[in-house]
């Protein structure tokens, strides 16, 4: 079981030349985007979206997808530990920094959030979510 992973939600996007980015604050990026999401506020985590993501998924939408995976596994009781999981993958966007695995706590069993973060105009951005363990 993973620790749980505690993040500032004050701030949101992380200003900086590509070549400061680490993979630690990509981590924290996402996992700051989950948080968000698991406390309630789906219209800031939208604002954490890339331009592209954002016209094609709604503050709604990512409440909705957010409700339904915590309803399946009975509730989310935290997040555990991000994972960095790729720096490089077939098809990646040059702007895009690393695929971030973001567990969900539950008391019946565990789900994950995939967060893509990708750097646009000197800022993070989630350019992509998948819902549910790969």
């Amino acid at each position: 079981m993973y620790g749980v992973y505690e993040c500032s939600r004050q701030e949101l996007t992380f200003k900086m030349k590509y070549s400061e980015v680490s993979m630690s604050y990509s981590t924290e990026f996402a996992a700051s985007f989950v948080a968000t999401i698991v406390d309630g506020h789906a219209d800031q985590a939208h604002e954490m979206l890339s331009a592209t993501l954002s016209k094609d998924m709604s503050a709604a939408d990512l409440a909705n997808e957010f409700t339904a995976l915590s309803e399946d596994m009975g509730g989310v009781t935290g997040i555990g530990e991000p994972m960095e999981v790729l720096d490089d993958w077939p098809g990646k966007a040059a702007n895009e920094l690393a695929l971030v695995y973001v567990p969900l706590l539950g008391d019946v069993y565990s789900e994950a959030v995939s967060v893509t973060v990708a750097q646009t105009d000197g800022a993070l951005r989630v350019s992509g979510v998948e819902w549910g363990r790969p």
